[in-house]
């Protein structure tokens, strides 16, 4: 049987599929953020965060489905006003009937080695794994066949993700060969990789400065690329698992599909 459209609660049913909902951390509030479940996609933008430049984007481009990373709600609402921005974001996707649906924690637990193997490495490990479900966790550990100085790595690093925006802690000398990758914040679990032993570097987003400092003081390296930029590989993964649904499993050919072109990476480094 050939599909020719799908509406937004089969596509995000199927994602419920990929990203399982249980899979989220408690705090968390992936899946279905705003929904007009019975209506038909026209098209659909992946992006990080929800923000008025993509949903400008998604109206743009005719698409009234937004896949993002982070959810827009983690606390309930007391009231939607349109006075502050999450109120304002909320009345625009109304109006213009645009469907929101995150997959976050649920993913990261999914795509755990992403970051790891974008990053070129090799035997990589699930290092907390989730003792629910096997091969679903956090953080990758890996090493490089060739180890490389952490002044080779963080060019390395900005290549692959093609980020200037990135902070190091550490000798730019020392030799690293086992790296542990923790996509997003990654400075709570820091001291729980240090205990482990045996690391040289760790890679994540948004690091304290007595964490980078406590890990170098154990004689780890740390490379601070950004929340942004240690999550790209899943908005990536994202894309790749929505195109394969609609082309190959429902035939939808015809249907847009797009990373957001106008969201960029907000962290930036200046003078």
């Amino acid at each position: 049987m050939i599909h020719m459209q799908i509406t937004h609660s089969e596509l995000f049913s199927y994602l419920e599929k990929v990203f399982p909902l249980e899979y989220q951390e408690e705090y968390d509030n992936s899946g279905r953020q705003i929904s007009f479940d019975n209506q038909t996609v026209t098209g659909i933008i992946v992006a990080m965060d929800l923000s008025p430049v993509v949903i400008n984007e998604a109206c743009e481009n005719n698409c009234n489905c937004i896949i993002t990373h982070h959810p827009i709600f983690f606390k309930p609402l007391k009231n939607i006003s349109g006075k502050n921005i999450t109120g304002s974001m909320v009345i625009a996707c109304i109006q213009h009937k645009i469907s929101v649906y995150a997959a976050h924690t649920n993913a990261d637990a999914v795509c755990w080695d992403l970051l790891a193997k974008s990053l070129e490495l090799t035997d990589i490990e699930l290092l907390f794994p989730d003792k629910r479900y096997n091969g679903i966790g956090y953080g990758a550990l890996g090493i490089y066949d060739n180890d490389l100085s952490l002044s080779d790595l963080l060019k390395k690093v900005s290549q692959i993700l093609q980020s200037n925006s990135i902070i190091y802690y550490g000798n730019s000398s020392k030799r690293i060969k086992k790296v542990a990758c923790l996509q997003g914040t990654g400075s709570r679990k820091i001291n729980a990789v240090i205990g482990l032993g045996a690391v040289d570097c760790i890679i994540t987003g948004d690091v304290g400065y007595h964490d980078a400092v406590s890990a170098n003081n154990n004689g780890v390296a740390v490379i601070d690329i950004g929340h942004y930029a240690s999550e790209k590989p899943i908005i990536d993964f994202l894309y790749h698992t929505i195109h394969n649904y609609l082309t190959k499993e429902m035939h939808c050919n015809d249907i847009p599909l797009m990373i957001s072109k106008k969201e960029k990476n907000p962290m930036k480094c200046g003078m």
